[in-house]
């Protein structure tokens, strides 16, 4: 689970972070009692209510189809898995996937889920590597994670060993095996671990936050994934995903246009009117002979999405503080935001415009943030930080 501590209290169930870049300082213990409340199936009526959106799309952008198979069917699973469990649906399984390891990305995925090379977290050994500072010893001889002296978190869904061997492991693609760098295995452990074992109905958003914070006890944590699984239930079911936006008009159309770009990466300088471009090098991608490096790809950065997204209906400066600028004499009351109004933040939020987004509806934005992630929708309080926030215009 995500790259801040995780550390579980009962049950000598574990669950702990791949080493990913979060950009927040955040430490937090979760108290688990053996899987969500032990693992015997409960006698009742059984619910097989799949919430909003169940079906997925026939391909997401960001998301490679063996990968989206197994959300499909690790969802699909649930109502003979946990009977009691409403509302589980292939969204939420995406939206931990999409924080724990970006989809596996950067992987290859084969046909029967196996996924190479295999993921790692940090090593658990209270050095405070990843936000980690309590001490989790080797629980597995180093079968799971490589090490035997401490464990790490694996997988593309990062288990820890204990939880993985405890009640959690889960064999998704039939094969006779539970392994957690599997990702139809590792999907399915992650859905009926956000199921428990008790009644619950994860189509309701606060049933749903309460899963997520068992899976990893950090507001932080919750409201990342609430956002990516909002941005996945609206995507369509036929064809390549598109998000569905209602609302008419130059606002909500200019967010339509961005949505495009989804998962295309953050490139410092890149982007234009007409599409992703490469930019310039910074302290990611470096030089090589005077001249960037071929690690530096097309993309996006935030003002350039903004200025992609209204092209050629508006005609926007091409940085962010000239946005403002050509933008100002039309505030927007933080409480009075529409889809397509533009957000911004400056330093202590007082002047010194640094970073733009496209309000997106619903309490989220969709921007390009920073080198190494890419274009996606989160909610406008974890977009940047909620001190720097300057105000909105609308075109």
């Amino acid at each position: 689970m995500k790259a801040l501590v995780k550390a579980v209290l009962t049950g000598a169930v574990l669950l702990s972070p791949l080493a990913l870049a979060l950009g927040l300082a955040v430490l937090f213990v979760a108290a688990v009692a053996n899987g969500a409340a032990g693992h015997e199936e409960e006698a009742g009526a059984a619910s097989s209510g799949a919430g909003p959106q169940a079906a997925a799309p026939a391909g997401v952008a960001g998301i490679g189809p063996v990968v989206l198979d197994a959300y499909v069917r690790a969802a699909a699973a649930m109502p003979a898995l946990r009977p009691k469990c409403r509302g589980m649906r292939w969204s939420v399984v995406a939206g931990i996937g999409r924080v724990e390891s970006n989809h596996a990305a950067g992987r290859d995925v084969a046909a029967n889920g196996a996924v190479t090379p295999r993921i790692y977290g940090v090593r658990l050994n209270g050095s405070g590597a990843g936000g980690n500072t309590s001490i989790h010893s080797d629980t597995d001889r180093g079968v799971l994670d490589g090490d035997t002296v401490y464990d790490r978190a694996v997988g593309p869904m990062q288990f820890i060993p204990a939880t993985w061997n405890g009640p959690s492991g889960q064999d998704g693609n039939g094969d006779g095996t539970k392994d957690p760098h599997n990702i139809y295995d590792a999907a399915q452990a992650t859905a009926a671990y956000l199921c428990g074992t008790g009644t619950s109905d994860l189509a309701d958003d606060a049933q749903l936050r309460r899963a997520v914070l068992r899976y990893n006890q950090s507001g932080a944590y919750a409201d990342e994934v609430l956002g990516h699984v909002h941005t996945y239930d609206r995507l369509g079911t036929a064809g390549t995903g598109t998000l569905q936006f209602s609302g008419t008009g130059r606002g909500a159309d200019a967010l339509r246009r961005a949505a495009v770009h989804l998962g295309i990466p953050y490139s410092w300088g890149g982007g234009t009117p007409s599409g992703p471009s490469t930019g310039f090098c910074d302290g990611t991608n470096g030089y090589l002979n005077g001249r960037c490096s071929a690690s530096v790809t097309a993309g996006f950065d935030c003002s350039s999405l903004v200025q992609n997204a209204y092209w050629p209906a508006l005609r926007l400066p091409r940085v962010a503080s000239a946005q403002y600028s050509a933008t100002a004499q039309h505030p927007v009351p933080r409480d009075s935001l529409q889809p397509g109004d533009l957000l911004f933040w400056s330093h202590g939020g007082t002047g010194g415009i640094y970073h733009v987004a496209l309000y997106a509806g619903d309490g989220n934005v969709l921007h390009a943030p920073r080198t190494g992630k890419t274009v996606e929708i989160v909610p406008l309080t974890a977009a940047m930080p909620e001190r720097d926030y300057y105000g909105a215009t609308r075109l």
